[in-house]
């Protein structure tokens, strides 16, 4: 299939994808309130921590290696060998959080410390782990009819189970409500991995066995390792706020900032079609016109989430209230200070492929430090004084530094104009509706 029928299909996809998941999140919030939103932050945002620190960004490994050699059986065995790892460490490790009240109180709420949510946890983190790996190797192969259906299906289930749980909502006393919550969300990682599993016996076929040799290991480790610490670094942009407006405003500020968040979050569905037909193109190929096609990509992914953010901007008023109720309406002042580094993240999400590409996968490094030391010293300037709207200011101003610095290196270090990325062209959509998807004239290739 070629880029512009893979974009277009998979961008398709996401629009019934991207209303289910919306009404997933708008019945969640409507059973749990303020304080139990909060919560159900604090135990998912664990859950994504701890998934992200024992990955080792293995996902992004998979995709680069496999579609850079298309010989996978190496990449799939040292996938498993994590895995597998990872089933014995991840207890220990959150054992050895629970022990220590210190970090325990912050990572989970009071009223979450029973055995059986930490459990959750563990679960959620070695779903997310397989499902990656599961999802990466079809990525690289280009299977994205079989990654839109996995994502439709996982969209359905949840929207079904929270619609159950909004319909027998009244034989659960409101102490259980926040668990049933979590049975829902496991339940439906639990489908979507399963599918996940499913998709890649059937297409791509590969027996997993662990490969355990060093020499087989450390090269993709070594180029694992280097996104890895740029995405474990960039956590901290995406949840240290939750755990900095959880200790100075309590569970149901945080509530309140989590329905901002996760409405603003919504835009990131936007580029991740772009993002995710594009990437094994870019790795996988050396066709020297692939550059005029990314621009092209690039300028369409930004208008489009631009346009969508000025859109809720002034509908935000309305939208909170009526989806989530009156209890909310402290949302919408957060969610409009957000928007602005909603755009400027999704176009780094986008961009940051194109230095991987030029072989300055070190860049996406130092942009993720900056904006982390950007997050950790306004959170704390920000949010003891002005709430939820400084955690809000402070995640912009964060995304605004990120995105400075790889464009910086796009533009003099692999001598791309900046001008090119932004505002969409006439014959941007000319060529998205017609013919081959391409951009300016110079489709020159990447300087390495």
């Amino acid at each position: 299939m070629s880029l512009k029928r893979s974009i277009f299909f998979t961008s398709l996809t996401q629009v019934p994808t991207l209303l289910l998941y919306f009404a997933a999140s708008m019945l969640m919030t409507r059973l749990l309130g303020d304080q139990g939103r909060g919560e159900y932050a604090l135990v998912t945002n664990q859950a994504a921590l701890f998934a992200l620190l024992l990955s080792l960004n293995i996902g992004y490994g998979i995709s680069y290696f496999a579609a850079k050699s298309g010989n996978a059986r190496d990449v799939v065995g040292t996938a498993m060998a994590l895995l597998l790892a990872n089933l014995v460490l991840a207890p220990v490790l959150l054992a050895a959080v629970r022990a220590v009240p210190a970090a325990s109180d912050v990572l989970m709420p009071m009223r979450a410390d029973h055995w059986l949510y930490w459990g959750f946890v563990y679960l959620s983190i070695m779903l997310s782990l397989l499902n990656t790996a599961c999802l990466s190797m079809l990525l690289s192969q280009k299977r994205f009819r079989e990654l839109n259906i996995s994502s439709i299906i996982g969209a359905t289930a949840s929207a079904l189970g929270f619609a159950v749980l909004f319909i027998v909502r009244d034989r659960i006393h409101p102490d259980h409500m926040l668990a049933a919550v979590l049975i829902v969300t496991i339940v439906g990682q639990a489908v979507i991995t399963g599918l996940s599993c499913v998709l890649y016996a059937v297409h791509i076929g590969l027996k997993p066995v662990p490969v355990w040799s060093w020499n087989v290991i450390r090269p993709i480790l070594a180029f694992s390792m280097v996104g890895y610490l740029s995405t474990l670094v960039n956590m901290v942009n995406y949840r240290f706020d939750t755990w900095v407006v959880n200790h100075y405003h309590g569970t149901a500020s945080l509530g309140l900032y989590a329905v901002g968040v996760g409405l603003a979050q919504l835009l990131f569905h936007v580029p991740e079609p772009f993002s995710r037909v594009v990437q094994p193109y870019l790795f996988g190929a050396h066709d020297p016109g692939i550059l005029a096609r990314f621009k092209a990509v690039a300028r369409i992914n930004f208008t489009t989430v631009l346009a969508l953010a000025l859109f809720l901007a002034v509908l935000a008023p309305w939208v909170v209230t009526l989806l989530f109720g009156e209890v909310f309406a402290g949302s919408v002042l957060p969610l409009r200070l957000l928007l602005p580094g909603i755009v400027l993240n999704c176009a780094f999400k986008l961009l940051a492929q194109l230095v991987v590409q030029g072989g300055m996968q070190r860049i996406n490094l130092i942009a993720a430090v900056i904006g982390a030391c950007c997050t950790i010293g306004l959170d704390f300037a920000l949010i003891p004084r002005m709430g939820i709207a400084g955690a809000a200011i402070a995640s912009t101003m964060a995304y605004a530094a990120v995105l400075a610095v790889v464009l910086h290196a796009i533009r003099w270090r692999l001598g791309i104009p900046i001008g090119d990325l932004f505002i969409v062209r006439a014959s941007d959509i000319r060529a998205l509706i017609g013919g081959k998807l391409h951009a300016a004239q110079n489709s020159s290739s990447i300087r390495p």
